[in-house]
């Protein structure tokens, strides 16, 4: 089995890579990080005009049809170039309302993602922390006025691009168990609440719910029944976060390879020195074994019943990788690798924030363990 890239990604990944190189460089994406404003809307329209959003929707709701590992290959290139957009958040939760929405609730908001007109996201942590079924107490219960709609209380931790949304995906919980409301975010009721964070590459946000209203029709799925496909989806959004910390892993370790070429001391470039050329081949063999596990992981997703492992795999070693490749591009550079000047510390950002973002490497590995009954 081949896991190159075929053709068609190769072409997909440099024109990821020209794009990010011309439309968002590190300087803009400085210039973002200041900004007020979650998301560049200039920069999504230019990706929703390169088919990003669309790339794995049903071709029937505008999408590409094109499958997760597509997918893998932009958020390589997008983490690699610390690329501010929610094309991953966004893609996973049109994956979810794409699995579990009926015809006429996909026809009503699958269209919009497609194009980039709407974004969307899932709200799922909550205050235990933890991305299972337990950990959800947002509460869908009856009205207290005997109508038919339902009343969503509680409140969704850490929500990424919640300010940005147009439209949010609550896991909740119901009587019968775990469900899926499709919530837009100006719905009365409902309350953003940025939070500032270590890597200002990203964007995310508290979402308080108070007595919001919901009917049937927002409900994706039978009641209930939802955390069978949200745990799969939440894989898949574990995958594509893999990815974007690989990319990211990859360009901090060509970072400090570049900067050990020119950086001399003693009379000699440091990367001459064995304790730094050692390690930086020691970060490349860490870079390239993430690599394969989340290659791996994207096929897995779409094709596996079952591909928790791999997925867990490729998620415990991405963020090792990562947040490694952030932390010794930073002692390679020295002193200097500390100034806010020096791009090595938005690497380094962005590997330590990401690290425990859809399940820690420790929580992935008990669960690559628990599915081998061990």
């Amino acid at each position: 089995m081949d896991f190159g890239f075929t053709e068609e990604q190769a072409q997909l990944q440099s024109q990821v890579r020209r794009f990010v190189d011309s439309e968002c460089p590190l300087a803009r994406v400085r210039e973002l990080m200041a900004s007020s404003v979650p998301v560049d809307k200039g920069l999504w329209e230019k990706a929703a005009g390169l088919g990003w959003q669309a790339l794995t929707l049903p071709e029937e709701h505008g999408g590409l049809g094109l499958a997760w590992e597509d997918l893998v290959v932009i958020a390589e290139e997008a983490g690699r170039g610390l690329l501010p957009l929610p094309l991953v958040a966004d893609a996973a939760a049109a994956r979810l309302l794409a699995r579990l929405g009926n015809p006429q609730q996909c026809a009503r908001w699958l269209p919009a993602i497609a194009t980039g007109d709407s974004i969307a996201t899932i709200a799922m942590l909550e205050d235990a922390d933890v991305y299972e079924d337990r950990g959800v107490s947002l509460q869908a219960s009856a009205s207290a006025n005997g109508s038919a709609s339902l009343k969503l209380n509680g409140a969704k931790r850490f929500v990424p691009y919640a300010q940005a949304a147009d439209l949010l995906l609550v896991i909740a919980r119901e009587p019968e168990g775990v469900s899926v409301f499709a919530v837009p975010a100006d719905s009365p009721g409902v309350t953003i609440i940025p939070l500032v964070l270590v890597d200002a590459t990203q964007r995310e946000a508290d979402v308080v719910f108070n007595e919001v209203s919901v009917c049937d029709d927002q409900r994706l799925g039978r009641a209930g029944a939802a955390w069978a496909e949200v745990a799969r989806v939440l894989d898949a959004h574990a995958v594509a976060l893999s990815a974007e910390l690989v990319g990211a892993a990859d360009a901090a370790v060509m970072i400090a390879t570049e900067y050990a070429k020119v950086r001399k001391q003693f009379g000699h470039t440091i990367g001459r020195f064995q304790g730094v050329k050692h390690r930086l081949a020691e970060l490349h063999v860490g870079v390239e074994s993430a690599r394969s596990l989340v290659y791996y992981a994207g096929w897995a997703v779409d094709h596996l019943e079952d591909a928790r492992m791999h997925v867990s795999m490729a998620k415990s070693f991405a963020s090792m990788a990562a947040d490694e490749a952030g932390e010794d591009c930073i002692q390679i550079h020295g002193a200097i690798g500390y100034t806010w000047e020096c791009d090595a510390q938005l690497y380094y950002k962005r590997g330590r924030a990401s690290r425990n973002i859809l399940g820690s490497p420790e929580w992935h590995s008990e669960r690559v363990l628990s599915s081998q009954g061990l």
